[in-house]
């Protein structure tokens, strides 16, 4: 499997951001209070001049789905990303809830066989940083990785996860992204999905 330096690798010989369209999978959010869209569980800003945000965000409510975006960047401090269009896909990746003392499953989606591993860092720390046609990387670079394992004969890989009991977490977001190597293949790096951490 590729690790995340070697995907780094992989973007940084790619064409900058700025002159070409990327994929980032994820889905489309609004920022409460105003009239502004985010990429769900990060921090990154969308905008679009083809696109209506507001009809992608009301398609995905209460779905297990997200989309294929293509983006430009346009904005780097803060990150502002152009959406040029959008695919409707399947969720690659589930996160379960983070309340103390509950056993919650997570899961990830993919080809059979594929080893995967899923990674976690604090919302507020998430960052951009594009792979071409495998993905955008966005944990940022503190990231931990919470677990290893290979998908499954029926496309999934499953495990549970406890939250430790940590008071000081208490209404943090977390957001997790994993990265799926199919074999004989790139590896690629899916969705994002984010819980706020609670006490119960």
């Amino acid at each position: 499997m590729k690790t995340f330096t070697q995907l780094l690798v992989v973007a940084a010989l790619a064409a900058p951001a700025f002159a070409q369209t990327q994929l980032v999978r994820g889905d489309v959010n609004g920022i409460q209070g105003t009239n502004l869209f985010q990429l769900d569980c990060t921090n990154i800003q969308l905008t679009s001049s083809t696109l209506n945000l507001q009809a992608l965000h009301d398609a995905t409510r209460q779905t297990n789905n997200d989309y294929d975006l293509q983006v430009v960047q346009v904005g780097s401090n803060p990150v502002v990303l152009d959406v040029v269009s959008a695919t409707l896909v399947p969720e690659l990746f589930q996160m379960g809830n983070l309340r103390f003392g509950r056993s919650e499953t997570w899961e990830v989606f993919g080809p059979a066989g594929s080893p995967t591993a899923v990674f976690i860092a604090l919302r507020s720390t998430t960052g951009y940083a594009p792979i071409g046609a495998q993905g955008t990387w966005l944990l940022g670079p503190s990231y931990g990785r919470l677990m290893f394992g290979v998908i499954g004969p029926l496309g999934r890989f499953e495990f549970q996860f406890q939250m430790p009991a940590l008071p000081a977490l208490v209404g943090t977001e977390i957001t997790s992204q994993a990265i799926i190597a199919p074999p004989g293949q790139p590896a690629y790096v899916t969705n994002p999905d984010c819980k706020e951490v609670r006490a119960n």
